[in-house]
């Protein structure tokens, strides 16, 4: 792994584009560049000590977390950083990250909630339904704080989870041993395919330059043959212009490290600047989603979990000093949100 990184630093043609250790930090770069390329600088040398001691701070309570749910019977799965930087980065610090990803089965949700309240964990206000967000976030009080975002299906803009089932996820899931615990991770084929989704499913100007690292880090570690059945499954699940025209994209940055001719063809893939297009308008996200959620009961209550949130949201929302009389303050959200569809 060191070697080949070694490597991507030394090809990356985006680095040197990086001017400001504000920039650096954002985009998940701090510890790259003290260990990489032997930084000076004290503003990133800080921000990767911080790196490394969450590292070392959140590996300890990650494991009291992953027991508590094995306890439970609770079956979950870890993905994104804090999953990259076990199985791919090989417990390096290098891979920053801001919360700890875990999916769990959506019958399971509530237990494992309650598991996090009962232990010191609170819980951030946001939409909550069953179809509005699809994940919560959690935070304890220490320092540095560790902040938990609990899934109970995967998506962004996309109902991505029609594709990637909890079952289906779980079951090809590879398993990671700690000191005393242990958890489950994506397959390196899912891994791949939803990495290159997260990657694609921001905005251009949202996108860390770490995440084509770890893409292109998970795919140099799969052999041909899983190559092979990450690009048919991408296929079958309607991920394949994403997959493609990512691993275009790592050849792009890295000066055509990769031979991609037996995977895609040539010109078989599009500008990924464009995958998602201008969000111009709300209602946009709103069509998308009614459109992929299964059976009339359940787009009706999406639309009413979209109307009707909880009081400490719209107290959040709106700074409230108080939850008294908050359904007065139902109206104005629901005119804000109307203005926002044809925004």
């Amino acid at each position: 792994m060191i070697e080949f990184l070694l490597n991507l630093v030394e090809r990356d043609c985006k680095l040197a584009g990086f001017k400001s250790d504000k920039q650096i930090i954002l985009n998940g770069l701090a510890p790259l560049f003290v260990e990489y390329k032997q930084s000076n600088s004290v503003n990133l040398i800080k921000a990767s000590l911080l790196e490394k001691a969450k590292f070392q701070n959140w590996q300890e309570k990650s494991q009291t977390i992953f027991k508590l749910f094995d306890n439970s019977r609770i079956r979950f799965i870890v993905f994104k950083g804090f999953a990259l930087t076990h199985y791919v980065y090989q417990n390096s610090y290098i891979r920053p990250y801001s919360d700890i990803d875990m999916i769990v089965d959506v019958e399971d949700y509530k237990m494992a909630e309650q598991l996090l309240s009962e232990n010191g964990f609170s819980k951030v206000s946001s939409r909550e339904g069953q179809f509005v967000s699809f994940q919560n976030s959690f935070y304890d009080k220490d320092s540095p704080q560790c902040v938990i975002d609990l899934h109970w299906q995967i998506n962004n803009r996309i109902e991505f989870h029609k594709n990637f089932p909890f079952e289906d996820l779980y079951k090809h899931s590879s398993t990671i041993s700690l000191d005393d615990s242990r958890f489950h991770v994506l397959s390196p084929v899912d891994g791949f395919i939803l990495s290159c989704f997260h990657f694609q499913a921001h905005r251009p100007e949202d996108r860390k330059h770490i995440w084509l690292y770890d893409l292109a880090l998970m795919w140099n570690q799969m052999p041909d043959i899983e190559k092979q059945t990450c690009i048919e499954k991408a296929k079958t699940t309607s991920q394949y212009k994403i997959v493609s025209s990512c691993l275009h994209l790592l050849n792009q940055v890295f000066g055509n490290i990769y031979n991609l001719d037996n995977f895609i063809a040539e010109n078989d893939f599009e500008d990924t600047e464009l995958y998602l297009g201008e969000r111009k308008r709300k209602a946009a996200d709103i069509k998308i989603r009614l459109k992929n959620i299964d059976g009339f009961p359940n787009k009706i209550k999406y639309l009413s979990e979209y109307v009707f949130q909880s009081r400490d949201y719209v107290q959040k929302r709106y700074q409230l000093k108080t939850t008294n009389w908050t359904w007065l303050y139902y109206p104005k959200m629901w005119f804000e949100d109307f203005f926002k569809l044809f925004k």
